[in-house]
């Protein structure tokens, strides 16, 4: 559980003291040895207490330790509080317009380069802390050669516990999420998260943290105080024209991501949501072409880096289609055990390259954090060599039908920045997968009697598991500080007992004073906490030691005459009649005495009740008075936004009027050209025409010419037909003559 600081600084002082108490116990225990002892007997005492001391002083830095993690995590979480109002405060902006607008937007500039050096000074304070958590994990994770070999690549010997009803639900990741980002509606993806931080241009998912070998491969430790949910849960998106998105998924995994290692860098990036339709599924290194994951999705850092804070050591996305030519894909997230084991880069490898060592740790897995706490006490802690992570069970069937309480806007068109186009098999098999969970929380929410009685009986189902699953994995941790205690006004009892292996005890006995069984009371005693709302009483019984049994007779002889027997039985009525009346009046006193106390009660009962109505007067004035403030504001806000609203109207009517304007001179031009086109359409037509018709008396001069040709020749051939028939005539006249003169 999350601890305030004075909470840790108090119970920090108590662990403090434990050091000096060891050693003045070594120096009385050698004193008290003495000198008929052995010597081998002294030694082994002394050293069993230095050992002990040892260990105190480690567990005294590690608490200094968890101090400082925890101061840390705060400052980080009032970052990122900090800019999601400064986003939504930039959103008011954009809806306002003025010299005041401007002003206010110096003002959110200004505040963004304050939280820029909070966080420079905090990644200082980070290294460093790191640095000294290392040396503590260094010292509690010596792994065997066989481990070293396959660390962060396999898995190693580790507790399953796995837990199979849900305590948790996507309403804890609607609710928590809110203070960090907005939520948006999508058609392809249900609802998304946006934090507000993915304004900067460097952000990333996986970008703002650190990685650390564990028993399960690479577990990523982020320094944002909503990593506990985004990177662990669900998958992220890189949306085109509006950057990276989270969609909420119910596995839990140290981390979701691919990796790419070459000789000198390593890259990672975070699988798509198209996965979540794959529940217990290993990935190899083909992960990437199968959902084509583009090199713009990826970190990468030189191997030298891999083991500081990597926000400052990321390398800029132009470069990463060189580095993601040059490294080779080595993803290896398989399942052991029905747990998702994270294999990545080769442990032992990394430090051998790195010259160092990266910390190793074994996680412990809490299944049941309290989801209604401070968001703080769910990221990661290192406790005793151990990096404790919280993993509820989230897998309700009926997470499908929540939703977020409030919704920024809807994003009509999803197009993700990917390296090609994905499979129709994969997008058809997520399509299917998020149609089978609608289907399922229809279900569900009818069995738990429809929307009317939903969230009544939700919150119900998931207690009763809780109680389950608590009953089932009690905790074994007893520290018990309250993170709440101050916002509450809760009284926090027995600060002294609340150590390790020393439950709280409530209203404790003086010393030498035991525990009364009699059920009837003297008196009560009220003891109020410092905010006045709780009252606890203390019941103490009255004793009366070595007082005689006035029902059995005295010891005496049995054989004493008649009259000295009357005269004893006589004293002993007077006896038992005074003792009596003496009973009787300590018990009208004891009754006064309780009237007394239940009437000072009621009185002071009264006075709280009358300082609560005058001080509910006070708060409702002042609600009153804020809600008028409001009002007034709400008034001016409203006459300001007519007032926009009458300025955007005429500069509409204005921008209609262009627009008609534009409008009916781009009609005249399409008319202009229309015509003009026509009149060009006309004159090659004609032009055609004349072309066709000259051909056409070409031809007929031609035909005519040929005829005339052929007539010609036609005549010339008659011609010589004729001659030739006519010298034929004469030459058979001549004959005929010749043959008569003979």
């Amino acid at each position: 559980m999350f601890q305030t600081p004075e909470q840790s600084k108090a119970a920090l002082i108590d662990d403090m003291k434990t050091p000096y108490l060891i050693s003045t116990a070594a120096f009385v225990m050698f004193a008290a040895s003495g000198c008929d002892k052995q010597p081998s007997d002294i030694e082994k005492k002394i050293a069993e207490l230095e050992q002990k001391n040892q260990e105190a002083a480690e567990r005294q830095s590690e608490l200094e330790q968890q101090l400082e993690d925890q101061k840390l995590a705060a400052e980080r979480d009032a970052i990122e509080r900090e800019r999601a109002r400064i986003e939504e405060d930039r959103a008011e902006l954009e809806r306002q317009q003025g010299q005041a607008a401007a002003e206010q937007d110096e003002a959110l500039r200004l505040r963004e380069e304050a939280i820029a050096k909070r966080e420079g000074k905090l990644e200082e304070v980070q290294k460093n802390l790191e640095q000294k958590e290392d040396q503590i994990s260094q010292r509690s994770a010596e792994l065997s050669e066989r481990d070293r070999e396959v660390a962060g690549r396999e898995a190693l010997d580790f507790d399953s516990t796995p837990q199979s009803v849900p305590v948790g639900d996507y309403g804890n990741f609607y609710d928590s999420l809110s203070s960090y980002g907005s939520w948006f509606e999508t058609s392809d993806y249900g609802y998304v998260w946006q934090p507000a931080v993915v304004r900067e241009s460097d952000w990333r998912p996986y970008s703002r943290g650190r990685w650390a070998c564990s028993d399960r491969g690479w577990t990523w430790i982020s320094d944002e105080p909503f990593g506990w949910a985004t990177y662990h849960y669900g998958r992220w998106a890189r949306i085109s024209g509006r950057g990276w998105v989270w969609v909420p998924g119910s596995e839990w995994a140290p981390c979701w991501v691919s990796w790419r290692e070459s000789g000198s860098h390593i890259g990672w990036a975070p699988l798509p949501p198209e996965t979540l339709a794959y529940r217990d599924h290993g990935w190899d290194s083909t992960v990437d072409v199968r959902f084509s994951i583009g090199a713009i999705c990826f970190n990468f850092v030189e191997i030298a880096h891999f083991g500081n804070p990597l926000s400052r050591y990321c390398l800029p996305v132009s470069q990463n289609v060189n580095w993601y030519n040059q490294c080779t894909n080595i993803t290896y997230i398989h399942i052991k055990n029905r747990q998702v084991i994270c294999g990545g880069p080769i442990y032992h490898k990394i430090n051998n390259r790195i010259g160092g060592r990266l910390p190793f740790y074994r996680l412990e897995v809490d299944h049941h954090p309290r989801l209604d706490r401070n968001q703080l006490a769910l990221r990661p802690q290192v406790r005793d060599g151990k990096l404790r992570v919280a993993a509820p069970n989230m897998d309700a069937e009926w997470n499908a039908g929540l939703k977020p309480k409030h919704i920024r806007g809807r994003i009509e068109s999803v197009k993700l920045e990917r390296d090609g186009v994905i499979n129709s098999e994969v997008s058809d098999r997520f399509r299917q997968s998020r149609e089978e969970q609608r289907e399922r929380a229809e279900k569900s929410i009818a069995g738990l009697g429809g929307r009317e009685r939903f969230e009544e009986q939700r919150g119900q189902k998931l207690r009763e598991n809780r109680v389950e699953v608590e009953m089932k994995n009690p905790k074994k941790e007893t520290r018990v500080i309250s993170n709440e205690s101050r916002a509450n006004n809760d009284q926090v009892e027995n600060r002294d007992h609340l150590r390790v292996g020393q439950p709280a005890v409530k209203n404790p006995l003086p010393p030498g004073v035991s525990r009364p069984s009699d059920p009837k009371p003297e008196r009560q005693v009220e003891q109020r906490g410092r905010s006045g709302n709780e009252v606890k009483e203390r019941r103490e019984v009255a004793q009366k030691p070595n007082e005689p049994n006035i029902l059995q007779p005295p010891p005496g002889n049995r054989q004493e005459q008649p009259e000295t027997r009357r005269e004893n039985s006589n004293a002993e009525r007077e006896e038992f009649n005074r003792k009596q009346q003496e009973q009787a009046r300590n018990e009208e006193v004891r009754r006064n005495r309780e009237e007394q106390v239940q009437r000072n009660q009621q009185q002071e009962k009264q006075r709280e009740s009358e300082q609560a109505r005058q001080q509910q007067a006070r708060e409702e004035a002042r609600r009153e008075q804020q809600q008028q403030q409001q009002q007034r504001e709400m008034q001016r806000q409203q006459e300001q936004a007519r007032e926009r609203q009458q300025e955007q109207a005429r500069e509409q009517q204005q921008e209609q009027a262009r627009a008609r304007q534009q409008e009916e001179q781009r009609q005249r031009q399409q008319e202009q050209a229309r015509e003009q086109e026509q009149s060009r359409q006309r004159e090659e037509q004609s032009r055609q025409r004349e072309q066709e018709q000259s051909r056409q008396r070409e031809q007929e001069q031609s035909r005519q010419r040929e005829q005339e040709q052929s007539r010609q020749r036609e005549q010339e051939q008659t011609r010589q037909r004729e001659q030739e028939q006519s010298r034929q005539k004469q030459q058979d006249d001549e004959k005929e003559r010749n043959g008569r003169n003979r």
